[in-house]
């Protein structure tokens, strides 16, 4: 094997390497500390790049029941989530089976010192019966100078 051919595979080796140990962002606990922790490394993704949609969906941010969502403060509309049915709802349109405004009041929640939370009933992704779910938004300005909301949630967190 030539040098130039050892040399490319090494270097495709190291690729792999790497893209097997790129840390998951997804949190490995169910906990509130774990999900704001996920919340704040996703609004690091949506300082430095915009709302990056494409980057939450991979499995580094995507896994279970765990997901990122990004909406927009100036219209109030769903920019990033993984059910394409919600790209594009208004906030106001969101509502938990008890009739309370889940997405107003991740708009309120998000724009808290840190961010908040909110605690609402959601059915889990692929099922059909609410459950209880509390999910940590806060805002970040991206680098087009806009303000987003980020935010993940957990189900019957402990």
């Amino acid at each position: 094997m030539s040098r130039k051919y050892a040399w490319v595979l090494s270097l495709l080796l190291l690729v792999s390497t790497a893209t097997l140990f790129a840390k998951s962002h997804v949190p490995t606990k169910n906990t509130r500390d774990a999900i704001k922790a996920y919340v704040k490394d996703a609004a690091k993704v949506v300082a430095k790049s915009g709302p990056s949609c494409d980057t939450f969906k991979s499995s580094d941010w995507m896994k279970g029941d765990y997901y990122v969502f990004v909406d927009s403060p100036d219209n109030n509309t769903i920019l990033c989530h993984p059910n394409a049915s919600m790209i594009g709802k208004n906030n106001a349109d969101i509502v938990d089976a008890n009739g309370k405004k889940v997405g107003m009041d991740l708009m309120e929640a998000s724009k808290k010192k840190g961010g908040g939370w909110t605690n609402y009933v959601w059915p889990r992704p692929g099922t059909d019966k609410p459950v209880p779910k509390s999910t940590f938004s806060m805002r970040v300005k991206g680098p087009d100078g806009k303000w987003y909301v980020v935010g993940a949630g957990g189900y019957e967190l402990k």
